[in-house]
């Protein structure tokens, strides 16, 4: 913003509800009157031609000298010597014509007024859409002056006064921008889409075609040119225009203007200077300086305020009435060197840069004394408002110790009589009733609750996100979903129920029976608001008790320093029978069909649990140590109970997972990769074959067309293949996460020294978070992981504490990852702590040394 504002001189509303932009206006002698007055031409883009002339200070309807409706939008105006050497006509840009008008004088009707005629000397219909023009002495003709047409997609049609010369395209042409011809070189320069500013040369565009026939060149099939010079201004071009000194014509400067910048440019594209802008132009204009050697500009910007440069110095600033499209300068006659600005709604001004005197005095002020106590009371009251001010800002609210909603899972006996059954056939799945209380403060009543339930595979819910609506209030207004609802009253506030079901697919054995539950709402103050809790589902709903196998693939052994407890009441919701009349083993078979069987020693405090799956051992062994703890907790005791592995870790069979896992990897990616080398070579034939259609002398294909026929073939069959092999390495995830958390189970069992915090940092690395979706693979990131650990709170000797950053890619095997999980767990069990402050004294036991990888 300037201090300054433009002073406006002349004023007038160019038509209503018309749109112009920066090429509607142009500035000359356009009646070759004798004065040779400068009159400012208007078009606006709903074809309406005015011409004025401005006269008197203030603006008069007398000053519109000219009024002319044309049949289509004006898109750009221009003055030349376009009929022979007769003087000025007007050049009218139509996006299907150009027409070259003239503007003269009704000499008959002088004693009521002087009228204007406009009169069309000759036009020519243009073949393609047009985006702008400019005009010339192409090929450096005298007194005359050419037309050349830029149409949307890029060709130049050149015509020599009335009729047609040639047309050429502009090569790798993706949009328009501006024009503008270079009369002491004889070139044309535009800018690209690739922020270039481009030159070609007059003579090269006339010589460089194909074709003999005029009629072809017109409908574009001619040969594409070179570019003479191209300079990178890293900006898109708003508008181009020339500067020739009076004093010397062959020192021609070519200022660019850019959203940002704008630059000076030599004849041969060199950059003479270049000025950054901390606004954003919206038009320029070029005039004469009194400097020699230099170029005066003006340059308004979208905040209308009109900067005078130099060069690149700023010599003066002021503020418009608008913003405009357009800015020029007036060259002669009584308004010389007054501003002509327009903006895109019509607003014409004619103003000049200047002052005004102030005609305000200033009044002498009443002296009178201090009174300091006022000052000081309103000084400490401006204190007080600055501190509230400045304040801190706390963006989490506090949360009150007793929260205005809480939501309760009612304990869950067992399953229900009749299960959700399949959609294709009558099989039912084992379901659960699940029974939620949101429950209010008496205080409030929320609008809209929404109630998220994300079950894991292969439990699945009728409904994944319910929203409730009016929780807590007297009634209930609606709900989305098809859960059963209502309201109770009880002492501690409204309390609403959620009833929905959890049923099991048995698509594969369960990692956990804890489902996670999060209520979204919104409270008085307008505050976005979680609860979370968990559904804890019966082991029943994973499986149902079976007989006992004597004989399994793999084998955990549990140790206790409590005497053996009864299988059968620990198990109690699986209503097992006893085999030979002893509580001292049981078997659970699970939905998706293994079987894992739990067996109490006789003479000894172990326990003993098997199956032929490892995966689907995690589930019992968990539920087994949660509810040995809560049994044991219930008895009491002198000695807590103390539970342990006694080893060693089952890594061989854990090894095999990964393995199967990481082959399916790669058997993923071969997939991918042959099915894009086939898309490519599809897409190949598909082009030749098109050429060869497309050819007006038929040839021969050559086999293509059974070559595009069996690549498609291959494309369906690799395609399915690599949709097998997803769904495979679904359930290979599965595997992998649920054998991850029984080895981090029985490594905490392994190692009595780590708590709670260190088994979270192992949790964190060797991370049973395992999704082939991910751009980086479970394999390569647990191994960095776990190479960080080895090298920094695990290492041995100061040489290993040299971290060195690797990328993260899919690995040619799996020996390096399994090297590293061996050696990470052989030194938890040694006394090896995962805190990083921990010294490294306590660590330097034992001889293996991690591998030192560059």
């Amino acid at each position: 913003m300037s201090l300054f504002k433009s002073r406006e001189w002349w004023y007038t509303n160019v038509g209503v509800d018309e749109e112009f932009d920066t090429s509607n206006v142009v500035i000359g002698n356009v009646d070759n009157s004798p004065d040779e007055t400068e009159k400012i031409v208007v078009g606006s883009l709903q074809g309406i031609l005015r011409v004025y002339c401005p006269r008197t200070k203030g603006g008069h309807h007398e000053d519109l000298m000219l009024e002319f409706q044309t049949d289509s939008p004006i898109l750009g105006l221009a003055l030349g010597r376009l009929v022979g050497d007769k003087g000025l006509f007007l050049a009218l840009l139509h996006p299907r014509k150009v027409a070259v008008c003239s503007v003269t004088a009704d000499t008959s009707t002088e004693e009521t007024g002087v009228f204007y005629n406009v009169s069309q000397v000759y036009s020519h219909k243009l073949e393609r859409t047009a985006c702008n023009m400019c005009l010339g002495s192409f090929g450096n003709v005298k007194n005359k002056d050419y037309i050349c047409v830029q149409s949307m997609d890029g060709m130049l049609s050149f015509y020599e006064q009335d009729s047609f010369a040639f047309a050429r395209f502009i090569p790798q042409f993706l949009i328009p921008g501006p024009l503008c011809y270079i009369p002491s070189t004889d070139t044309f320069v535009t800018s690209s889409s690739s922020n270039f500013v481009e030159a070609y040369r007059y003579q090269t565009l006339a010589v460089s075609t194909e074709s003999e026939n005029k009629e072809q060149v017109k409908t574009g099939t001619g040969k594409r040119l070179r570019v003479d010079w191209k300079t990178n201004i890293g900006d898109n071009v708003l508008d181009i225009q020339r500067f020739t000194p009076a004093e010397d014509s062959s020192a021609t400067t070519i200022l660019v203007l850019g959203e940002h910048n704008l630059f000076a440019l030599r004849e041969n594209g060199v950059v003479k200077y270049m000025k950054k802008y901390d606004f954003n132009p919206s038009c320029f204009a070029p005039y004469a300086s009194l400097t020699e050697g230099s170029v005066n500009m003006l340059v308004a910007n979208h905040r209308g305020t009109c900067y005078v440069w130099q060069d690149t110095t700023l010599a003066w600033s002021s503020t418009l009435q608008h913003v405009p499209v357009f800015v020029g300068v007036l060259s002669k006659g009584a308004l010389k060197g007054h501003i002509v600005s327009l903006d895109e709604s019509g607003k014409l001004y004619v103003s000049y840069l200047g002052t005004d005197p102030s005609l305000q005095t200033a009044t002498a002020t009443d002296r009178r004394e201090i009174n300091y106590e006022e000052k000081d009371q309103e000084m400490a009251k401006l204190q007080q408002i600055i501190r509230e001010c400045t304040r801190p800002i706390e963006h989490a609210p506090k949360v009150s110790e007793q929260s205005d909603f809480s939501i309760f899972v009612e304990p869950i006996t067992g399953l229900d009589v009749a299960g959700v059954k399949h959609e294709e056939s009558d099989t039912e799945y084992p379901t659960v009733t699940v029974k939620v209380n949101l429950r209010c403060s008496s205080k409030i009543s929320l609008d809209k609750v929404t109630l998220t339930i994300a079950p894991e595979v292969p439990f699945y819910a009728t409904q994944r996100s319910v929203t409730l609506t009016n929780v807590g209030g007297n009634t209930m207004d609606s709900m989305s979903g098809s859960l059963s609802y209502r309201t109770y009253n009880f002492g501690s506030g409204p309390t609403s129920m959620a009833n929905f079901s959890i049923y099991n697919t048995g698509e594969r054995a369960p990692s956990d029976v804890t489902i996670p539950l999060v209520a979204h709402y919104t409270n008085n103050h307008n505050s976005p608001r979680s609860v979370h809790n968990s559904i804890i589902l019966p082991l029943s709903i994973a499986g149902a008790a079976t007989n006992p196998e004597k004989t399994a693939t793999h084998k955990i052994t549990i140790e206790t320093n409590k005497p053996v407890v009864n299988l059968l009441d620990l198990f109690s919701e699986l209503n097992c029978e006893a085999e030979g009349g002893q509580s001292s083993c049981i078997a659970f078979k699970c939905v998706s069909g293994e079987v894992i069987t739990v067996l109490a020693a006789k003479n000894s405090q172990k326990y003993r649990i098997q199956s032929d799956s490892f995966p689907a051992l995690y589930i019992v062994t968990k539920q087994f140590l949660v509810k040995l703890r809560r049994h044991f907790d219930k008895v009491g005791g002198a000695q807590p109970l103390v539970i342990s592995f006694p080893g060693p870790i089952p890594l061989q069979e854990y090894f095999d997972i990964i393995d199967s896992r990481f082959e399916l990897r790669v058997q993923q990616r071969n997939y991918r990769e042959m099915l894009s080398q086939r898309a490519q070579q599809f897409r190949a034939v598909q082009r030749r074959l098109l050429t060869r259609f497309k050819d007006k002398t038929p040839t021969p294909l050559q086999n293509m067309d059974t070559l595009l026929e069996g690549t498609y073939q291959q494309i369906l069959a690799i395609a399915d293949a690599d949709l097998q092999t997803t769904k495979a390495l679904e359930v290979a995830d599965h595997a992998l996460s649920t054998a991850t958390k029984l080895l981090l189970l029985l490594v905490k069992l392994w190692c009595p020294h780590m708590d709670d915090k260190q088994a979270g940092v192992l949790e964190s690395c060797l991370t049973p978070d395992v999704n082939s979706a991910d751009d980086v693979g479970w394999e390569e990131t647990v191994d960095a992981s776990i190479t960080m650990l080895l090298r920094t709170c695990l290492a041995k000797t100061s040489k290993e504490q040299s971290v060195a950053t690797t990328q993260l890619k899919l690995p040619t095997d799996t020996s390096k990852l399994k090297k590293h999980v061996a050696l990470l767990l052989e030194r938890l069990n040694k006394g090896g702590n995962l805190s990083v402050n921990t010294s490294n004294d306590k660590n330097r036991s034992g001889k293996d040394e991690v591998e030192n990888e560059g």
